[in-house]
């Protein structure tokens, strides 16, 4: 990232607005995570001995749950990442003071890339597949 030299202080509080935004969504995706593995985990307990065919579609219908929530979530960061970054380099087609419009100012950030990056596979696949598997060995 270049940094302008001439922030002016408006500039300087839209730059906080935009990364206590930031840190909002990277703390609620931070929790989606814990309530997924904690829900997941709670199905895996209290299952043992129930039929697998009954508890599988349950786990799994609660990792894609949150697995799209906590998308949703890294999606907003992303996009405010890149509505921060032109607030911060100024110049041709920056946004106007203090808009929160991500949308519009603050670049691409399509889904499947988001829903596919390295730790929301790791994170949610693995815990799909382990939960899975979990529940056919202890039924």
């Amino acid at each position: 990232m270049t940094r302008r030299p001439d922030l002016s202080e408006q500039d300087v509080k839209h730059l906080e607005l935009l990364q206590s935004v930031i840190s909002r969504l990277g703390n609620n995706s931070f929790l989606v995570k814990g309530w997924c593995i904690t829900l997941d985990s709670t199905l895996i307990a209290v299952t043992n001995g129930r039929p697998p065919w009954k508890t599988i579609p349950v786990a799994v219908t609660v990792a894609i749950g949150f697995w799209l929530l906590d998308g949703y979530y890294l999606r907003q960061e992303r996009l405010f990442r890149g509505l921060h970054e032109k607030v911060a380099t100024g110049g041709e087609g920056s946004p106007p003071p203090f808009t929160m419009d991500a949308h519009r100012y603050g670049g691409e950030a399509p889904w499947p890339p988001v829903l596919l990056s390295r730790p929301m596979l790791f994170c949610y696949g693995s815990l799909i597949i382990a939960g899975s598997l979990l529940i056919l060995l202890l039924s």
